[in-house]
């Protein structure tokens, strides 16, 4: 989705200049423009760079998180989301940033509630629970929430986490009373953090 929204700027933006570049044609043909050319083009050069300068901006912003590309953090990721995770790092980056949590945190939160390091729980196998939520619909007969596909559950959790980072805990060690009220929580998931960074 994130990739789409990537790509229809892009082509916005080729469309604009393209446009202004037809514009000034036309209206050179029928003299209406009262100023000479070279005034013109400067204005359409630098019109254009400010469009550059928009579209490296959105470019970096939908694939670079503090300097580092989604790519690298994606292969980071990657190798250690196993089992029914596999190959969702990508995923997990993306939300993650554009929902404006640290998609190291995202993933060390998701590998601790789910055990994806090495094979994933039945909760995630069964009910596409990564973050351990309760609520409705019920995974059978337990009070843990299914969601109708791993996407769904991926999202929730990353929201849910969201909520937290809005209102200033921004770390494991601020989230962990509110989020998981174990005195361990925030040691582990510091854990996983450190380990997925190396790589």
């Amino acid at each position: 989705i994130l990739f789409n929204k990537f790509k229809k700027s892009v082509i916005i933006v080729i469309w604009e200049i393209f446009m202004l570049y037809k514009l000034i044609i036309i209206l050179n043909l029928f003299n209406i423009l009262n100023q000479n050319i070279d005034y013109n083009y400067t204005y359409v050069d630098n019109n254009i760079d400010v469009s550059l300068s928009y579209f490296v901006e959105r470019y970096e912003k939908y694939n670079y998180y503090n300097g580092e590309s989604i790519e690298e953090i994606s292969r980071k990721l990657n190798k250690q989301l196993n089992s029914t995770l596999k190959n969702k790092g990508e995923f997990i980056a993306r939300y993650s940033i554009s929902n404006g949590v640290d998609p190291y945190l995202a993933a060390s939160v998701i590998l601790h509630e789910t055990g994806c390091k090495w094979t994933c729980s039945k909760l995630v196998r069964n009910c596409n629970n990564v973050g351990g939520n309760k609520g409705k619909p019920n995974c059978g007969k337990g009070s843990y929430r299914k969601f109708d596909t791993l996407e769904d559950g991926i999202k929730f959790a990353i929201r849910n986490l969201s909520h937290y980072i809005k209102k200033g805990l921004t770390t494991p060690e601020k989230i962990g009373p509110r989020y998981a009220g174990s005195q361990t929580w925030a040691i582990k998931i510091n854990k996983y953090m450190k380990s997925l960074k190396n790589g």
